[in-house]
């Protein structure tokens, strides 16, 4: 990236008190810091508000806006008050990798418009690194020329942003997707700089793991995305789980029979992940997160394709 380029970082948040100095840190200590920092603030109750105005007190790059409330609102909020043409985008709850902005903004140099990063899953236990494994895709699981950018690491030119209408308002997930599918069909495509990353804190458990895909999926539905992907998951998954539990009814043998095309189908799609965890339960937490974060995500694509 050229030291000339002016950059900035933009990130929504909403009672991220515990976390947001640790953000802040991370991104004014990059190998090549950013122009501005804007943090857009949805009206924090538990005294993020009072760091950030601490931490903007003491340098002139950060800057903090209102904003509305939602993590789209405040997104848009942030990009809106944003000093200059090329915006990188980060989540309040990361952090970024020391070279993560000069890699993100160097495509920029070369004509890009449009660039996607990368994370990784930090968790405190084992269990919740597999829950942020099972949750996002792998470096190895990527297709560079279909990648859909993450909401917390990805950067464009304001001309974007412009053209699809700013992140899709009153949504509570997906709001990253349907940026992306908008973006695409104004002819934008995403390059990918998988080396620029950022760390993410995934759920702590299982079952908050379950609660948040839940969450996902029901936005998915609400918004119309991944309906063909859904389906398979619907017949796949749930099918494969139905027919079990009817062998069960006629004897138990038939059981692990049943559920062996699943086994299967479970094998290959987490089989890039167990190199991301250390020790050796990942090879029972991983699949059973796979399931279970399924399973969660596309129930909650029904209730929200109901009530869209």
């Amino acid at each position: 990236m050229s030291l000339h380029m002016n950059v900035s970082v933009v990130t929504p948040a909403l009672n991220e008190a515990a976390t947001i100095r640790a953000l802040i840190d991370s991104l004014l200590s990059q190998t090549v810091p950013p122009t501005e920092i804007v943090v857009a603030d949805g009206g924090s109750t538990d005294g993020t508000r009072q760091v950030l105005d601490e931490m903007a007190a003491a340098d002139p790059r950060i800057r903090v806006v209102d904003g509305p409330g939602g993590i789209s609102e405040n997104r848009n909020a942030a990009i809106r008050a944003a000093g200059h043409d090329i915006v990188a985008c980060i989540d309040a709850g990361c952090t970024a990798e020391p070279e993560w902005l000069e890699r993100i903004s160097a495509p920029f140099a070369r004509g890009e418009d449009w660039v996607s990063g990368f994370y990784l899953p930090r968790g405190q236990s084992l269990i919740s690194t597999c829950a942020g494994l099972v949750m996002m895709t792998v470096r190895e699981e990527v297709n560079p020329n279909w990648v859909t950018p993450p909401g917390a690491s990805q950067a464009f030119r304001k001309k974007v942003w412009e053209r699809v209408g700013g992140f899709p308002e009153g949504m509570a997930a997906a709001e990253d997707t349907l940026f992306a599918e908008r973006a695409r069909a104004a002819g934008y495509t995403p390059f990918f700089e998988g080396d620029a990353l950022i760390q993410w804190r995934p759920p702590e458990n299982l079952r908050t793991m379950v609660r948040k895909t839940f969450a996902w999926g029901k936005g998915d539905g609400q918004a119309g995305l991944r309906a063909g992907a859904y389906r398979r998951i619907l017949l796949g998954y749930w099918g494969s789980i139905g027919l079990a539990i009817g062998a069960g009814f006629i004897a138990w043998w038939l059981v692990p029979i049943a559920l062996a095309p699943l086994a299967f189908v479970v094998a290959r799609r987490t089989r890039y992940k167990y190199r991301w965890a250390h020790g050796p339960g990942k090879y029972v937490i991983i699949p059973v997160a796979h399931v279970l974060q399924l399973l969660s995500q596309s129930l909650g694509w029904l209730v929200g394709s109901r009530r869209a």
